[in-house]
């Protein structure tokens, strides 16, 4: 931050030190929109309970107040203010005030009891009421400075969680201010900074219902599509969505600010009928709409798009082929495999945690019961570590990551597992191939849906050939292998594992300032992976494959945050991955990623973010699952970007994040001449739409872990 007499001097500092954002390799700061802090029940914060700002302890040591321009969609209470202590050197006694836009203070409180380093949290005696649509200014005086920061964090956005919005720069003015001093209303800024001020605020009671939309109009367009407009609703706070029926049934929902859906994908020649109604912010639905009819036309909806296909592997198709497969949700579009590998099945409430976030597959479980298999039946999860003969235990899994205590070859194997004497010589160990086949041999049912899951022997260390021999089995160039495997995961931990910034850099070519970052995870694993799948076969993977997403810290002291759990698993699935995969042990063991065996079933602070994080990731893949579940097409959008295309009920679907070598940016997207070359696109999660013209549209990507999925109508 800058003093008063000079920008100058302070920003050769932060330039000096590597702190301006995106000129050092750095950990961005966590944009969480789901999490809620501890306290009382109804609180809404801003930011989350798991938060990594780039600057944690900043070098300035003159007593500055620091605060954050926010405002709330609806009416209600400020009960207190939090900030973030990156260390015990931003000491002192201080003090969260609640101020005016135009500088009253409205409520201040001492913060007690603080600890060493994490959120900080104070209540006011009494809580604030505050206006809807209205600016307010939370912050915190930090008598000895060392505060924590993000720089650049608000230039051209701001970051919401319910009905609570920090401000982008140029909304009210700037973002992250602070003045210096004893405290007092800051009004200064610098850089767009985010000081990680934040509020505890509690929503007014709405029990009033919006009004009904109205004018509903219904047009048959497109083939197979019929359009939709009506007029606004209004409500005493505000309409956040409408909801869209067709027949009776709800079938979609659009942001509060839309006033037209296309609904797609319907028969020909059939007449529907449609109404809407509106939803506000609490949940509160208002009546239907007038009802609007129209018939389809006669002609079909086209299938697709004429461009070329990526190499297509796995979904309902492929899991057809294995009886015990057979009659499960595996064989239907609407399954995409959501895994979680370590799950413990010894106790109920943990599937039905497990389900509740979104799991549906286990692919590795521990402490089996007698009760095991049918509480898994029972919750509607899938057991790929199981005996393959059906029922919840569809799958049978391999020895986790055999290729890096056993190695590759076809020396004789002792029986041992991940441990001493495994090989025959135990010094070097080459026994890993054996290993498969006797483990194949074992379970003695040559339909089996076989999964293996493999870590940096098959992904880093072997050769290509050793590759192609352990992922391909029968198929591969050794005659010695019998094995034929139905899924494969990989595992390499970019942020949290303590070795691999030496190692990526000599086995990947990464860059050492480029090895922690989401990209790594589709870009390096799963394109390894499909490259050797693909060996001998035409380039074409033979099977389904994807990538375990870490949870937690792996090394002492180290760190994923939600952010980053999100973009590593778009990363895979943008690079094709068929399955989902997270892992569930944390072994680090530090007050900001403490050591646990299940984050899932961990209701400590620290993982609540995760937790939530998880969820909402796999709810949209859930959503999505009968596009994911469809071919994608060959199409370069931008060539810094990697993206996915498909397209599905008459809609293109385009998944997208930056490539490694990018942390933020702002692109254009250069559309296929099939699709219209103008109009409106959907981003996806986002509650947000773009218009676009001439075949091109463009959006901004704000970290390295950002990525967007975006529906354009055909």
């Amino acid at each position: 931050m800058i003093r008063f007499h000079s920008a100058a001097p302070r920003l050769g500092l932060l330039l000096a030190l590597g702190l301006i954002a995106g000129c050092v390799e750095s950990t961005p700061a966590a944009r969480e929109t789901k999490s809620t802090p501890q306290g009382l029940a109804s609180e809404v914060s801003i930011f989350g309970a798991s938060v990594s700002p780039s600057t944690l302890e900043d070098s300035d040591l003159a007593s500055v107040e620091l605060g954050v321009k926010f405002r709330s969609s609806v009416p209600g209470t400020v009960t207190g203010i939090r900030f973030y202590k990156g260390s015990s050197a931003n000491g002192g006694t201080h003090v969260g005030s609640l101020w005016s836009r135009t500088g009253q203070r409205l409520a201040s409180a001492t913060f007690t009891n603080e600890t060493a380093t994490g959120w900080q949290t104070v209540r006011f005696a009494s809580p604030v009421s505050i206006a809807a649509h209205t600016t307010y200014v939370a912050s915190y005086l930090s008598p000895l400075g060392r505060y924590s920061a993000t720089v650049g964090y608000f230039a051209g956005q701001g970051t919401s969680n319910g009905p609570l919005t920090a401000l982008a720069s140029g909304v009210d003015g700037y973002n992250g201010v602070y003045v210096y001093g004893s405290g007092g209303f800051p009004t200064q800024s610098y850089q767009d900074a985010n000081y990680f001020v934040d509020v505890l605020f509690i929503p007014a009671p709405d029990t009033s219902a919006p009004s009904a939309p109205s004018s509903l109009v219904a047009t048959a367009s497109a083939p197979g599509s019929i359009q939709l407009t009506w007029g606004a609703a209004t409500d005493n706070v505000g309409v956040t969505a409408y909801l869209i029926y067709r027949d009776g049934n709800e079938v979609a929902s659009v942001s509060g600010t839309t006033r037209g859906y296309k609904d797609q994908g319907l028969a020909a020649s059939t007449r529907y009928s449609y109404t809407v109604k509106a939803q506000d912010f609490a949940g509160n639905t208002g009546a239907a709409s007038n009802t609007a009819s129209a018939t389809t036309s006669a002609q079909q909806p086209p299938g697709g798009l004429n461009l070329p296909r990526v190499p297509w592997e796995g979904g309902p198709s492929f899991y057809a082929r294995f009886p015990a497969m057979a009659g499960t949700p595996w064989v239907s579009e609407d399954f995409f495999p959501i895994g979680y590998w370590g799950a413990y099945t010894d106790e109920e409430r943990r599937i039905v945690t497990d389900r509740a976030h979104g799991i549906n597959t286990f692919l590795e479980i521990y402490n089996v019961n007698d009760s095991s298999a049918g509480w898994m039946r029972q919750h509607g999860i899938w057991n790929l570590a199981g005996s393959g003969l059906g029922g919840e235990a569809v799958g049978a899994t391999f020895y986790d990551e055999t290729d890096m205590w056993a190695g590759p070859g076809w020396d004789p194997w002792t029986g041992a597992v991940a441990t001493y004497d495994v090989c025959i010589p135990d010094d070097p160990r080459r026994c890993g191939f054996t290993i498969y086949n006797a483990l194949y041999q074992e379970l003695n049912n040559p339909s089996a849906f076989i999964y293996a899951n493999v870590g940096k022997g098959a992904l880093m260390w072997w050769s290509d050939e050793e590759r192609e021999i352990g992922i391909n089995g029968a198929d591969g160039p050794d005659p010695r292998a019998k094995w034929r495997f139905g899924m494969v995961t990989g595992d390499i931990y970019f942020y949290t594992d303590g070795n691999i910034a030496g190692e990526a850099p000599i086995w990947f070519g990464i860059p050492a300032n480029e090895v922690r970052r989401a990209a790594n995870y589709g870009e390096i694993l799963m394109t390894n992976l499909r490259t050797t799948s693909g060996a001998g076969n035409n380039g074409d993977p033979r099977i389904p494959l994807g990538v375990i997403v870490e949870l937690g810290g792996q090394a002492q002291g180290s760190v994923i945050n939600a952010n980053q759990v999100e973009g590593a698993v778009w990363s895979t699935l943008i690079h094709e991955a068929r399955v989902l995969g997270y892992f569930s042990h944390v072994f680090s063991d530090s007050t900001e990623n403490p050591s646990s065996t299940d984050v899932l079933n961990d209701s400590r602070a620290a993982y609540q973010a995760t937790r939530d994080r998880v969820k909402k990731i796999n709810a949209e893949v859930t959503a999505l699952a009968r596009v994911l579940n469809t071919q994608s097409y060959v199409w370069q959008f931008n060539p810094n970007l990697s993206t996915m295309l498909k397209y599905r009920d008459g809609a293109a679907y385009v998944f997208a994040m930056q490539k490694r070598q990018f942390t933020s940016g702002t692109y254009t997207f250069t559309l296929p001449a099939e699709l219209p070359a103008s109009g409106t696109i959907e981003v996806l999660g986002e509650n947000r739409s773009i218009s676009y013209s001439g075949g091109k549209f463009t959006d901004s990507f704000a970290a390295e872990y950002t990525h967007h999925n975006y529906r354009i109508p055909d």
